[in-house]
Order: C-alpha cells, then sequence, then structure tokens
C-alpha cells in the first residue's frame, strides 16, 4: 500500500474524507472543500485529530511550553510542531531508508516520552522519524510492500525498529493523494469523466477538494440537470446551481438546455421561476408529480424561455390555462407577441384535474406549433375542448386524449381534419366513441400509425373494416376490451396491413385460432401480441405463432400454453 506523509515545513495534503452520503441534502449543492496547501512552519499541523509538539516544545503562537504527555497518552489538539531542519522533497521513503547510509539522527526533544503514541488515521505504537530528516515525519502502513528500518523515539534518542500497528483499520485513499493516478489526469479528462455523471453525484464531487470543485462547476458539465426526491430542497439547489453556474456569464447561464425536476415535492413557484430568469436557453422542462407549481410559474417559464420545445407537467393538480391571455380582443399585442415567443412543440397535461375547455382553448391559441399532445384523464376536456386545440394546432401528429370520457365522435371528426398529418392517437376508455368516428378518421387519416381503443365498447368489425380500407400503414393497433370484435374484423386488418408489429386482443372473447394462424402467416415480423383472457385460443395455435414469429412477445393468462 502506498505511503502517507506529513512535512512539517513543506505542502501538506488534507486526509479528510468528504461526506458523500447517499442521501441528497441542500450541502451537496453549497458544500466547499476544505482550506489545502502550503503551510509554513509555524503553523500548527494536525494530524486527523492529534497536533505534533515543536522539537523545542515552545508553542509558536503563544511562546508557551505545553505540558509533557505522560507515558502511553495520545497528544492533544493543543500541541503544535515547529522543525528545525528544513525538509527535503519527498519521494519513495522505502527506497530512501533503505539506501541511506548516514547514521540515525538523535531527538534532544525531552518532551517525547518512552512508549508515547502518534496517531495519523491508523494508530501506531511509536513515532516514526526518517534517517536522513529528522524534519520529515513518516507514517507508514504495516503491509507495505516495501520495508525498512525507521528511526522511532525512545529514552529522547532515536532508535532503529520496524514500524507497528496497534490494530486494523479500513485506510481509504484521499483522492488528492500524491500517489493517486486518477489525480495525475489532466484536467480536460477528470472534466471528460464528470460529464457522465448524473448531478447529485456532481455536486458530491464538487465538495472533494478545489481542484475538483473548479472542474466540476464548468457550465459546459451542466446542460442538463436533473434532480428527484420528495423531501429535497430544489427551489435552494436550483437557487444554488443557476448562481455558480452564472459566474461567467452574469445574470443568465447559457448552457443549461434540460432540466427535469420530476415527483420533486418540495419544488414551488420560487424555484421554477428563479431557473426561468437564469436559464434563458432551457429546451425541455419535466415536472411530473410537482403538485405546488402553479399557472404563474409555468407562465414566467413559457414566456422568458423561448426555445422551450418539451414541455411535461402531467400530474401538476393546479394547473389549467397556464395564466396565457384567454381573448385577443383585449390585449391583441401581448396575445401576438407571446404567439412569437411561444414555440411549444410537446406539452403533456396529463391528469392535470382542472383542464377544461376553455383553458385548453387558451392554450391551444396561445401554442399553434404544438405537434405532441397528451391530454390524459382530463375528465373536464369534451368535444369542444378538441374543436379548438384541431383548429388552432394544425401541425399535431400524436394525441392522446385516453380516459377523457366526454370525448365522442363528433371530437373524432375533429381529429380527422388533420388528415395526413395524424399519425398517433388514443381514444382508450373513451366509451362514446363509435364506428361512425372511427370511419370518419379512416377515410382522412390515411398516414394513421397508431390507434389505441382499448375499452371502447361500442366498436365492432366495421371498424376494423374501415382500417383496413383506409390506413394500410398502422404499425399498432389495440382494440382490447372491445367486446364485439371478431375473426373476420381482425382478418382484414392482417391481410391488408402487412406492416403491422404490435397487436392488442385482450379480453376479446371471439378471437380464434383462425386470427392466430393469419397472423403467423401474414406477419412473420410481428413483435408483441397480447391475448390475454381470449379463452377461444388453443395452446396449437400459440406454438404456430411462436414457430412462425420467432421475434414476437405474447402475453397469455393460459397456463397450458407455459
Amino acid at each position: 500500500m502506498p505511503f502517507w506523509w506529513l512535512e512539517d515545513t513543506g505542502g501538506m495534503r488534507s486526509s479528510r474524507h468528504s461526506d458523500c452520503s447517499s442521501n441528497t441534502t441542500l450541502d451537496d449543492f453549497t458544500r466547499t472543500p476544505s482550506r489545502t496547501g502550503t503551510l509554513s512552519s509555524v503553523e500548527s499541523l494536525k494530524i486527523g485529530t492529534i497536533q505534533i509538539h515543536s522539537e523545542n516544545g515552545v508553542d509558536p503562537a503563544n511562546n508557551s511550553k505545553p505540558s509533557s504527555p505522560s507515558s502511553g497518552s495520545i497528544f492533544t489538539p493543543d500541541s503544535t510542531v515547529k522543525s528545525s531542519t528544513p525538509t527535503t522533497s519527498s519521494g519513495n521513503l522505502s527506497s530512501r531508508a533503505s539506501t541511506s547510509s548516514s547514521p540515525i539522527p538523535t531527538i534532544t526533544n525531552n518532551n517525547h516520552k518512552e512508549g508515547a503514541v502518534y496517531k495519523d488515521g491508523p494508530v501506531y505504537k511509536d513515532r516514526p522519524v526518517h534517517k536522513d530528516d529528522p524534519g520529515h515525519y513518516v507514517v507508514q502502513h504495516k503491509d507495505s510492500t516495501e520495508h525498512g528500518d525507521h528511526a522511532v523515539v525512545k529514552d529522547g534518542a532515536a532508535t532503529s525498529r520496524p514500524l507497528q500497528r496497534t490494530h486494523k483499520l479500513h485506510h481509504h485513499h484521499h483522492p488528492s493523494s500524491k500517489h493517486s493516478r486518477f489525480v495525475q489526469l489532466p484536467d480536460a479528462v477528470i472534466a471528460r469523466v464528470f460529464s457522465f455523471l448524473p448531478t447529485k453525484s456532481l455536486c458530491r464531487c464538487s465538495a472533494v477538494c478545489r481542484r475538483w470543485h473548479r472542474l466540476a462547476y464548468q457550465p459546459r458539465l451542466w446542460a442538463a440537470i436533473e434532480l428527484s426526491g420528495r423531501h429535497t430542497d430544489v427551489d435552494r439547489g436550483l437557487q444554488v446551481l443557476t448562481h455558480r453556474l452564472s459566474q461567467e456569464t452574469p445574470y443568465v447561464c447559457l448552457t443549461v438546455q434540460r432540466v427535469t425536476l420530476n415527483r420533486c415535492g418540495r419544488l414551488t413557484d420560487l424555484g421554477l421561476m428563479a431557473l426561468a430568469t437564469k436559464c434563458p436557453e432551457l429546451t425541455h422542462l419535466e415536472l411530473r408529480g410537482c403538485s405546488r407549481i402553479t399557472n404563474e410559474a409555468i407562465f414566467k417559464v413559457v414566456s422568458q424561455c423561448s426555445s422551450l420545445d418539451h414541455l411535461d407537467v402531467s400530474g401538476c393538480k393546479q394547473l389549467n390555462c397556464m395564466n396565457l391571455p384567454a381573448d385577443d380582443t383585449m390585449n391583441p399585442e401581448r396575445s401576438t407577441f407571446l404567439r412569437q415567443k411561444i414555440n411549444l412543440r410537446f406539452l403533456d397535461m396529463s391528469d392535470c384535474p382542472l383542464l377544461d375547455d376553455e383553458g385548453l382553448r387558451t392554450i391551444a391559441t396561445n401554442c399553434p406549433a404544438l405537434v405532441n399532445v397528451y391530454l390524459r384523464k382530463c375528465d373536464l376536456i369534451s368535444d369542444i375542448g378538441v374543436q379548438y386545440l384541431a383548429a388552432h394546432c394544425m401541425m399535431l401528429r400524436e394525441v392522446s386524449m385516453s380516459d377523457c370520457p366526454r370525448v365522442t365522435d363528433l371530437g373524432l371528426r375533429e381529429f380527422s381534419k388533420l388528415e395526413n398529418h395524424l399519425r398517433y392517437l388514443s381514444i382508450a376508455k373513451c366509451e362514446f366513441v363509435t364506428d361512425i368516428g372511427v370511419n370518419l378518421l379512416a377515410k382522412r387519416c390515411s398516414k394513421l400509425r397508431y390507434l389505441n381503443a382499448r375499452g371502447c365498447v361500442y366498436l365492432t368489425d366495421k371498424s376494423l373494416e374501415a382500417l383496413s380500407r383506409g390506413c394500410t400503414k398502422l404499425r399498432s393497433l389495440d382494440v382490447g376490451k372491445c367486446p364485439s370484435i371478431t375473426d373476420r374484423g381482425l382478418g382484414l386488418v392482417v391481410e391488408h396491413c402487412p406492416s403491422l408489429r404490435k397487436l392488442s386482443l385482450k379480453g376479446c372473447l371471439y378471437i380464434t385460432d383462425r386470427t392466430i394462424r393469419l397472423l403467423a402467416a401474414k406477419c412473420p415480423e410481428l413483435q408483441q401480441l397480447n391475448i390475454q383472457d381470449c379463452e377461444q385460443v388453443t395452446r396449437e395455435g400459440y406454438r404456430l405463432l411462436k414457430k412462425c414469429c420467432k421475434k414476437c412477445i405474447i402475453e397469455h393468462t393460459n397456463p397450458s400454453f407455459y
């Protein structure tokens, strides 16, 4: 094992380890490394919790002579050290001890009693002194591969005997140790290693030493910030981080682009507003499950961060319209200005129970560039809100209205006006959707790739027939829990949609081996199939599908298939 050394007249390496506990606290953001560097010969040198007396027994600070320790005692932290002989440059201590031919020096300090114990991390019986340098005090592990005789204090003089440890302690290397290979790497390489660390680990590394603190807070390492935890003080953390990262560019931090703060229960408008003010180049923001966020903070973000194109506020129970202007006639100049600045393309407001038709109209009016919109479990949205959304956001490609029970065939008619732009649509558990709405959708949206109609109990084989004619590029279809679906309708889809990769038939009681055989023949590239609760599918059909579709993952509930 390597040596740990201490020079009383040269530089001193700190052997104190930083606390890198697994739980993130405010100290991870505010902690700074302790002072390290060169100490003069008159400064006291602490070894762990122990300080060594000066050779002449006089304290340089108050010129008073400390009391001598009793035999076998440990020196108290009030003692100091001052060497009368300057130290030489440190090297391989074992080889120096073994090759030196100079006589062993004599220590004339009468304060050192026989059997005195000196402590530096692990506890040793005696105080070793290097043969060539009485001012260079050496601490060596017993299990080091290189051993040599060292002078120790005994009866006021130096004698030669091997060093022994009184007990075994686990010793961890400090990252700033001279023998650490990692610390010898150039700054660019260490910064590259830091670039792969998550936010919490990077904050902890910044508290190890001054060099790591300087490298860890390089702005280019903070293009993304990710924090989580219901008990984390995120407001304070964001304020500290944005302040440190904006030191090179006063008032703003231009490098932060992605911020993920999912399920941060203590995040409030205060922290989010600080983020919006300091990070104007923000492009990606996730706030899932942050229930304390209000419309005021979201408005501050979307108005200050003109480059923001991804916003996820699902589960934020207090949001509805994000405080955007509702009527152009009241303040047309402000409304036009906001539409020019707001470039949102992705918006997820799922599970926001306060969002209604009027709020959706406000959002659609001020965010015409929306491409992906997810509004799952927004019970207050009806066909009127869908009409506003389709009328103002003409570039929509992906829309989810799952668990919106007020959406009916009229809403699907509005979505059909998007025509070839629409690629993804989820209307799961919209119980009032019928074959009429799906037929309108299939006629005009020929490039539809994904359709989730699970739980739409009024759908029949007529819907599947319309999809087989109009949406031939369909890749994923979910008609689970649609009790009226049979082999006939699914056969048409399988015949005319050769690109089908995912199919869910969960709870379709009338599906038999006929559909399974057709899938095995026509869709060899099928990747996922759900036939749970399809009681008429036999073991033979299951084996045939496994044989023909080798990449397919089949979900089922029949124990005989195993």
